[in-house]
This record gives structure tokens, sequence and C-alpha cells, in this order.
């Protein structure tokens, strides 16, 4: 242990001695015309090597090194300057590393910062052009700026699993009941946005007041329909919704930049029929009644946005996966 600190203090003091030669290099290159003339012939690159800036950029980094490992001495540590140096990027590395996994535009900004730096220094130090230091700076900046986003705007993982969550209550009221297709009710004055599920092997049609005064409990065996609050219930009160969003809007506000449950969203309309295309939708939900009778996530929360919009009651008939493509057709009924 005490011969490798013996070398280290050696290693120190060569340090200070080539800052201070290097120092005396550059005043003699300064003073000296000889000297310059017989560089500029036989060893161009020593005139770049003895420019003030580059001395002191060489002089800078060696006196940190030393300073580093002296601070490394007198606390003891048992890891040399190499190891502690090592051990830093490896925690770099990890840190990078994270940042990469999130989303491509942590990539663009990861080498935004990389070329910034690059020429921030090749024009500070070498080209000496001032204008690109700046644009190189610039380039930092942005590029921190980009890494330090949120890598989710959206909902994400966390809000599909709290609307997946939504979905068991009902389908804990369903889990004993042979359900039907439900309607989805428009909000009254502003109000809630209720799902009618019909109760049986058989349905009939009913009036939109005849469906709004449903019982929200199961009450009997006889019972012909329920009441139940879909997860998209509350969607009337957004305030991006009383703005005079289209419907396509309003879904890709609702699917895509909230609940993050599909990456793209298409709407054809034909009369009272309505399809909406998602691709990337996620459509596995542990309520299956749920999924049978309000549809999977992503088409039961589409049925609350066009019964929002529309202010009419709205039914899904039937949604087809493809790929990663989901369709589904729903229908106004008057």
């Amino acid at each position: 242990m005490a011969n490798n600190r013996l070398g280290e203090a050696l290693i120190d003091i060569q340090t200070i001695i080539i800052v201070g030669l290097l120092y005396w290099l550059l005043r003699e290159e300064q003073d000296n015309a000889y000297l310059r003339t017989w560089l500029f012939n036989n060893f161009p690159l020593g005139l770049y090597l003895l420019s003030p800036l580059t001395v002191v950029a060489i002089s800078g980094t060696l006196l940190i090194l030393t300073v580093a490992r002296i601070v490394l001495f007198v606390t003891g540590s048992n890891r040399t300057l190499v190891e502690e140096v090592l051990q830093r990027l490896k925690g770099l590395k990890e840190q990078l590393l994270e940042l990469n996994t999130a989303e491509k535009s942590n990539y663009s900004a990861m080498i935004l910062t990389s070329f910034g730096t690059v020429l921030a220094l090749y024009s500070y130090f070498i080209a000496r052009i001032i204008p690109l230091v700046a644009l190189g700076i610039s380039c930092i900046i942005l590029g921190f700026t980009a890494l330090s986003l949120p890598r989710q705007i959206g909902g994400g993982p966390g809000m599909r699993a709290m609307l997946e969550g939504a979905t068991l209550s009902v389908e804990a009221l369903l889990e004993a009941s042979t359900v039907g297709r439900a309607t989805y009710l428009p909000p009254a004055d502003g109000g809630i946005i209720f799902a009618y599920i019909p109760l049986g092997p058989q349905s009939e049609n009913l009036s939109l007041n005849e469906m709004r005064q449903a019982p929200k409990s199961l009450i009997g065996d006889h019972q012909k329909g329920l009441l139940v609050y879909p997860v998209g219930s509350e969607l009337n009160r957004i305030p991006e919704f009383q703005d005079g969003l289209s419907l396509e809007e309003g879904l890709r506000y609702v699917l895509i930049e909230s609940a993050d449950i599909c990456s793209r969203v298409m709407v054809e309309q034909a009369g009272n029929l309505i399809v909406v295309g998602m691709k990337g939708a996620h459509v596995d939900i542990q309520g299956k009644n749920y999924q049978k009778s309000l549809g999977s996530l992503p088409s039961s929360l589409a049925a609350c946005v066009v019964a929002t919009f529309y202010r009419k009651p709205v039914t899904l008939m039937d949604e087809r996966k493809n790929s990663d493509r989901l369709i589904a057709r729903f229908r106004l009924l008057e």
C-alpha cells in the first residue's frame, strides 16, 4: 500500500513538472522567432499544441486530475483515480442506458448533445470560430432540455392499469348474469354517462327514458336491465370537450393523448353507423362480462366519446381485432 501511494505521489509530481514545461515552451515559442520557424517547417502540429488555448486546456486537465488524485489520497480512498473514474463512468453508463430505453426521441437528444459538444470544442480550441461555438452550446442546451422532458406525456401503462381496474367493479355486478350488448346513454344536463345493460337471454327495445330509470344494482332474479358506470362515465366533464372538438379529435384526445391506449385513430361515418379504427389498441381486460357487454377498453371509451359528442344513445355493434388494429362499429339510436 505504501509503495502504491509513493508511486501515485511521483506521478503527481511529474504531472506538475509537465505543466511547468508546457508553460515554459509556450513562453519560449512566443519570444523565440527561430523556434516558431523551426516548428513551422518541421513540426506544424507543434504550433497548435503550443497555442495558448491548447496549453491552457491540457494544463487545466492535468491539474484537475492531479487535484483529484490528491483529494483521494487525503481522504484515504482505497480506489485509485482510474478506478474511481471507471466507477463513475459505470454509473453514468447505466443512467444513459436508462435514458435511451424510453423513447426514440431520447436517442435524438443524445446525438444532438454529443454533436453540440464536439462542435463547441472544435470551434473554440481549433477553428476559433465563436459563432460555431455558440451553435454548439445551443445544441447542448437543446439536447439536455429534450432529455429532461418527461418520457410519458400521456397516461401510459399506469393509466391503462387504473382503467382496467375500474372495469372490475362492473364485472363483479355482472358475474352471475347473462348480459347483452350495452347501450351507452348520453349525459343529461352535463351529468354522467351511463351504460344500460340488458339482462337475460332476450333483450327488449326500450326508450331512452325507460333505460335511464333502470336500477343501478341487482334487485331481483327477473330484472330486465341494469345501469352501470362505464370507464368513461366522466368524460363529459373534460373542458376540451366544450371547445368544439370534432369526433376524431375527441377520440384522439381520450384514447391517445390521455389514456395512451392506442397509437392512431380513424373515423368513418355513414348515417347512424360509425366505424372507429384504432391502431396499436390494448384490448385485453380481466372483465369478460364487461368486454362481452360494453366492449373492450378502447371501444368502451370510444362509445362514451361518441355518446358525448352526438348526445344520443350509442350501441357497440361489434369489434374485430386484426393484427395490431381494432375496428369497432357503433350505431346511433334515435
